[in-house]
């Protein structure tokens, strides 16, 4: 916010305010600041004949300066666009171009549907065409389109602090490579961020051909991979969970912000909100239960919302699926948690049976998982809320084997692919 510089010269009265630290201690970088952003003598502008003598001198300033004696610094940069190499087919300057794509995300990918000026995408909307979708996005689809435009995105190579020319980078990736090759990939350990990408899977099952030494690990900040470790132990095959919420009426959300922070969260809105709506006098709404220790998008649209620590949340899951005739022993509620909004949701669960749905969030462990896949199958959700498809084995490592083997040495070579797992 900018200073507003004191024109009243008249004493001060009553109290006084200030905008800043720098402005309460009078410093001299505030002082200097100020004199620049309001320079002394500004207020002469307001008499007809100081302006009209500033007028002058700014109108000889500006002849000079088309005559060609002004200076350099006034001129603007100059920013030449780069042309089309190569031009598509039938392209006609000026008009915009749609272009189909996907932005990647943990567990899948958001189809979308670029428009594009020369060359240059502009504007960032969901893909109505794509079979099961309707044409929308969220925040972080929305907000990829800057990503493109960001000044601080790497321009250069770098090899030890310095810069150097792609050829030179490029010459001593072959180096590199020649010299893997040789040995079979012995020494080389790939980190990657997790990805569904068929592409990422394709150019792994390539490298293992030829490198077979190679070792690959992945690493993500988010533990988005927990439910399908979940739903592969419990129903003893590889399989991924796709939760329906649109044909869901009871819902049970562990610490589960699925239409905010969860994966796939598009998707779960638009299916969330069809079992919400009504259509016709006779229609239902959906309800929802949430279980969670932070205010979340989930929480504020449940129907029922308990606040318990995090901690508490699988003794909260254990209690109710005690109450559901789950074997898990006699679990009662953690402390503080009134039985009767147990006995309350179970009962809500029991009565929808096979149109009840049990799901929870990537924060918490696999027991508690575990737990709502117990939940689903006693309630005979499996198949109708609950729908299991198969998914590949994981191939790759985790970051705890590829700190045993650094340490270790036998690592000689480390490629990152993206992430930044020292940051996070």
């Amino acid at each position: 916010m900018k200073t507003i510089p004191v024109t009243d010269t008249t004493p001060a009265t009553g109290r006084q305010y200030w905008r800043g630290l720098d402005q309460l201690a009078e410093t001299p970088e505030f002082k200097q600041w100020l004199h620049r952003e309001f320079p002394a003598g500004a207020s002469e502008l307001e008499d007809p004949v100081s302006r009209r003598h500033f007028v002058k001198i700014m109108s000889a300033s500006f002849m000079l300066a088309g005559l060609g004696l002004g200076t350099t610094g006034c001129r603007r940069p100059e920013a030449n666009l780069m042309p089309f190499g190569k031009a598509a087919e039938n392209y006609v300057f000026g008009t915009s171009q749609n272009f189909a794509t996907a932005m990647p995300t943990r567990g899948g990918a958001v189809p979308l549907v670029v428009k594009s000026y020369e060359g240059r995408p502009i504007k960032v909307e969901g893909n109505p065409l794509f079979p099961g979708g309707n044409g929308s996005t969220d925040r972080f689809a929305q907000a990829s389109i800057l990503n493109l435009y960001d000044p601080d995105r790497a321009t250069r190579f770098v090899h030890a602090g310095n810069a150097v020319t792609p050829e030179a980078a490029l010459a001593a990736l072959g180096g590199l490579a020649a010299k893997l090759a040789a040995n079979q990939g012995e020494g080389l350990a790939l980190l990657g961020e997790r990805t569904h990408s068929p592409s990422r899977r394709r150019l792994h099952q390539e490298i293992s051909k030829k490198l077979p030494q190679a070792k690959w690990f992945l690493y993500d900040a988010i533990d988005a991979d927990v439910h399908q470790r979940a739903a592969t132990k419990a129903f003893g095959k590889s399989v991924k969970p796709i939760f329906r919420y649109d044909e869901a009426k009871t819902i049970l959300a562990l610490d589960c912000d699925f239409i905010g922070g969860e994966e796939d969260a598009h998707n779960n809105i638009r299916r969330f909100s069809k079992g919400r709506k009504l259509e016709k006098p006779e229609d239902s709404m959906s309800r929802l239960y949430a279980v969670e220790s932070l205010f979340t998008l989930t929480g504020v649209s449940a129907d029922h919302r308990l606040r318990v620590p995090a901690s508490s949340v699988a003794q909260v899951a254990a209690a109710i699926a005690a109450e559901l005739g789950v074997n898990v022993g006699n679990r009662p509620p953690p402390s503080g948690v009134d039985p009767k909004w147990i006995s309350e949701c179970a009962k809500d669960l029991k009565a929808n049976a096979g149109k009840s749905l049990v799901v929870a969030g990537n924060r918490q462990p696999l027991a508690v998982h575990l737990l709502a896949h117990a939940i689903n199958a006693a309630l005979g959700s499996v198949g109708t809320t609950v729908e299991l498809i198969e998914a590949p084995v994981p191939i790759s490592g985790e970051l705890p084997e590829l700190a045993a083997a650094l340490n270790g040495g036998q690592v000689e070579t480390l490629v990152i692919l993206g992430g930044n797992p020292v940051y996070n």
